[in-house]
């Protein structure tokens, strides 16, 4: 009994400043994995969202989503808020810039002619779509090029073009036209909104664990 009272006694005539101090060592491990693990993962869904096909977007939008609803309960609701737009938006990014980079260092070029031309409905005017056929392979197929991807008004069918593939089947084939490498602009833009990001986290948690 002696004991446990004296251990008692220690406890609460421990300083409070020594308190303040363990409690901000205890801290700051869940602070930084929530600012490392968020932009990775906000990272991976972005590049999930570059792969061919409407399913594995989607997979990629709605983690997005749950990564980005978590770091707002974990932030508060104003830190939160920058947390969510600011996240959002280096996701959007961040994905076109991982595009442009891997299918500039892993496409394999093909000389290739388009077959055939078309269109299709958009809310701000009819899009444009190219069938493009490649030439330098044995290998029967073609691909279908838009407007977004190399396809201007300006070729029609037998015109002659270079065709960007990735060999891993991932990324959306495009005309050399359109594979100009990583923007300056665009890792500019994906820094700071990475900056910004990171900002907010790490206010909203320390401004939730002063409260």
């Amino acid at each position: 009994m002696t004991t446990t009272g004296a251990a008692t006694a220690q406890e609460w005539t421990k300083p409070e400043g020594a308190a303040v101090r363990e409690g901000g060592a205890r801290r700051w491990p869940g602070i930084v994995g929530t600012l490392v693990v968020m932009p990775v993962a906000l990272t991976g869904c972005a590049w999930l969202a570059q792969r061919q096909g409407t399913l594995v977007l989607l997979l990629g939008a709605f983690l997005a989503m749950i990564v980005l609803l978590g770091a707002w309960v974990m932030c508060g609701v104003g830190p939160g808020l920058g947390v969510a737009v600011s996240g959002f938006a280096f996701m959007l990014f961040v994905g076109p810039a991982m595009n442009d980079y891997v299918i500039d260092h892993r496409g394999v070029r093909h000389t290739a002619v388009v077959a055939d031309t078309g269109s299709y409905y958009r809310k701000h005017g009819d899009g444009r779509t190219c069938e493009v056929v490649p030439t330098d392979t044995r290998k029967p197929g073609s691909y279908e090029i838009d407007d977004t991807t190399g396809c201007d008004e300006d070729l029609k069918p037998g015109s002659q073009v270079a065709l960007v593939v990735d060999p891993e089947g991932w990324l959306v084939p495009r005309l050399s036209s359109e594979v100009d490498g990583l923007a300056p602009w665009l890792v500019r833009t994906c820094a700071g909104l990475f900056v910004a990001m990171e900002a907010f986290v790490l206010y909203g948690r320390l401004r939730r664990r002063r409260a």
